[in-house]
């Protein structure tokens, strides 16, 4: 589906930082459950709408959003 997509596998860099992955991580599967609940597709569609929606929410460290951060511009409603 993702034919461009590149996996880097890679740990936390220390201890502390384990943590917030681990919320990150509970954090998308709660929303994957959640979408599954509403949705008959599978799990993977529904990844890049959850991915969107996180990568546009505020990050209260940086003050801006991810996207914003990366691409520096608003993400575009709409995938």
């Amino acid at each position: 589906m993702w034919s461009g997509m590149k996996l880097v596998p890679g740990k936390p860099r220390h201890s502390q930082s384990q943590g917030s992955v681990e919320k990150s991580n509970q954090d998308v599967r709660d929303k994957v459950v959640a979408w599954m609940s509403y949705n008959t597709k599978t799990c993977y569609e529904g990844l890049r709408f959850i991915q969107s929606k996180k990568n546009r929410t505020q990050h209260s460290g940086i003050k801006t959003s991810l996207y914003e951060a990366m691409f520096g511009t608003v993400q575009r409603n709409g995938l």
